[in-house]
Order: C-alpha cells, then structure tokens, then sequence
C-alpha cells in the first residue's frame, strides 16, 4: 500500500470531504427553498454515495503517494 509524503489530506480526500459538505447544503436549501423535507437516512445515503463517487474520479496528484517499491524478480 502507497504511503502519504506529508500529513496534508491528498487530493482525493480533500475532493471526497467537499462533495459531501456540498450534498449537505444543497439538501438544506432544497429544505429552505422549496420546503422539500428529505428524510436524515437518505440524506446520509446521498452523503455517502456522492462521496463516494467525487473520490473515486478524482486522480491522485504526483506529489500525494510515494513510489511504489521496485518488484526484484527472484531467480527460477
């Protein structure tokens, strides 16, 4: 498993962390608005699910992992 340079969050987390804050407040205004009120379970489904999928897409940056170690083949 890759290992992070530094103790900044990678790209991906940081990716994952503000799709799920934009899913809360697109709820609460869907609430405010339009007085649609969704209920708490499927709100947290579509937190996790939209989540989910901003991180899934979004690549890791050169800088956030370290190489992967050099496989040495071993000898028959």
């Amino acid at each position: 498993m890759a290992r992070q340079l530094g103790v900044k969050p990678i790209r991906k987390v940081s990716a994952g962390a503000v799709g799920g804050a934009t899913i809360t407040v697109a709820l609460w205004m869907l609430k405010s608005v339009w007085k649609v009120d969704v209920p708490a379970e499927v709100a947290s489904a579509l937190t996790v699910i939209l989540t989910f999928a901003v991180s899934y897409q979004t690549p890791a940056a050169e800088d956030d992992l370290t190489p992967a170690p050099l496989e040495i083949p071993k000898a028959a």
